[in-house]
């Protein structure tokens, strides 16, 4: 089992995985795409996004690097590119007062249409999105075949059932933590993703250069 389970990857996998999630900061969100729904359409709504982001996290985790290949696309590249995208999101976490427009966007256009926004956009950009998925791959590229499905499945079933928790119980948790202190959690969440980031980008242009250029980094450190 030691094989097929890395508790290192596993710890720090969940903590980005959470950051990106952020179940605290998709709860605004949920309650105003949902605003008018009852009770049993809210929960429904909730356990579909929580099924969908599953099934994308783990078709990431198991043929992430397939794709990948198809389009010639190696993984320091990968590694940088999404660097670059967890960036961006944790920066625009940082630096945001309220709600990206983006985010303001989809929850007026899904009010309005009153269609099914559990997929999308609720599952599918909002919860799990390029950033996420980039940060999967690259995860999965480090393990062994089977360990990546059991280290990274757990991990993104773990945080999940979190996103899940939190969507079903949004309205009493918005009432008691109020909108600041989900703010304050976010920023928080956003220094993980800007340190996980940068963590990529420089892991994915070492692995580059080494790729193109063997023997540069460690010949000129000797």
């Amino acid at each position: 089992m030691a094989e097929l389970f890395d508790q290192a990857v596993f710890l720090k996998f969940l903590a980005a995985l959470l950051a990106i999630f952020n179940p605290l900061y998709g709860i605004p969100i949920f309650l105003s795409m949902t605003d008018g729904y009852s009770a049993p359409e809210r929960r429904r709504v909730a356990f579909i996004v929580t099924g969908t982001v599953i099934i994308v996290g783990l078709i990431s985790v198991v043929i992430g690097e397939e794709i990948l290949a198809v389009f010639g696309i190696d993984i320091p590249s990968f590694r940088i590119a999404g660097g670059l995208i967890i960036f961006g999101i944790g920066m625009s976490m940082l630096n945001a007062s309220d709600r990206p427009k983006g985010d303001q966007m989809a929850a007026e256009e899904g009010h309005k249409k009153k269609e099914n926004i559990a997929v999308v956009p609720l599952a599918i950009p909002l919860t799990i999105g390029p950033g996420t998925i980039a940060i999967t791959i690259v995860y999965a590229h480090t393990l062994s075949d089977g360990a990546e499905v059991v280290t990274l499945g757990s991990a993104i079933v773990i945080a999940c059932l979190i996103v899940g928790v939190g969507l079903l119980f949004a309205d009493p948790i918005a009432r008691l933590l109020g909108m600041t202190m989900i703010n304050v959690i976010t920023r928080v969440m956003a220094l993980i993703l800007v340190a996980v980031a940068i963590e990529m980008v420089l892991t994915g242009v070492f692995n580059s250069i080494d790729t193109h250029y063997p023997g540069l980094i460690s010949g000129g450190s000797g």
